[in-house]
């Protein structure tokens, strides 16, 4: 038997309301992928380094150490995001110059419409600098978006994704960084500057790949509007 219909007949956009609730469970997973994730990171390895305040929490109020832990690693999470632009500025001065040719159609496209309605005169991409790409990035997206609505999921995922490969990034160099300063490095042996090398490269490597999956599936995305419109 089928369920029964429980929407109410007078709402004159029935999918409104479940679109709503799926942007909204979107929003709150990319919060927890973006945000949460690397200050949980961040904030895993301090307690595991500084085992006083966790041990302090757990012997007064050991009904708070998981609300705790959750508001404590979506705020770092979120005082990570300047040093994450920074790896991400990084990443994209690393994929940019390699894709340069691909993006070179897309962005003459770009440049004869903000010539057209902004006279606006961009550079070729032969000679585009990275820091005036970022700002050719932001807008190709916003185009895509405005164009093909049904793009922005895909678009904001990667996004999120790439944003968490550079806040991850962050959060190890802000760990390496802050027992620096406490005076752990006084203690620190061979094969732990080499594991804390290695991870740090590790999530490097990282925020490039996701940076470059982000340019390639925008251009895809470009490409298939632009077959779409010749048809």
């Amino acid at each position: 038997m089928p369920a029964p219909d429980t929407r109410d007949p007078r709402d004159p956009n029935p999918r409104a309301g479940e679109s709503r609730s799926r942007a909204a469970g979107g929003w709150l997973y990319d919060d927890l992928l973006a945000w949460l994730c690397p200050g949980g990171l961040l904030l895993t390895v301090l307690a595991l380094r500084y085992p006083d305040g966790l041990r302090l929490l757990r012997a007064q109020a050991p009904e708070l150490t998981l609300p705790t832990w959750f508001a404590g690693a979506y705020v770092l999470g979120l005082a990570l995001s300047p040093l994450g632009r920074l790896v991400y500025a990084f990443a994209q001065a690393i994929v940019w110059p390699r894709l340069r040719q691909a993006w070179a159609p897309a962005i003459a496209f770009l440049a004869r419409r903000l010539q057209r309605d902004e006279g606006l005169t961009l550079p070729d991409a032969a000679h585009m600098s990275t820091s005036v790409f970022h700002d050719i990035d932001r807008r190709m997206r916003e185009y895509l978006e405005a164009v093909d609505p049904s793009s922005r999921p895909v678009l904001n995922r990667m996004k999120v994704l790439c944003s968490l490969a550079c806040n991850a990034a962050a959060a190890l160099l802000v760990f390496v960084a802050i027992d620096a300063l406490r005076g752990g490095y006084r203690y620190w042996s061979g094969t732990q500057v080499a594991v804390a090398a290695f991870a740090f490269a590790l999530a490097l490597i990282a925020a490039v790949y996701r940076e470059r999956r982000r340019q390639r599936t925008q251009l895809s995305i470009w490409r298939r509007l632009q077959v779409g419109a010749d048809d």
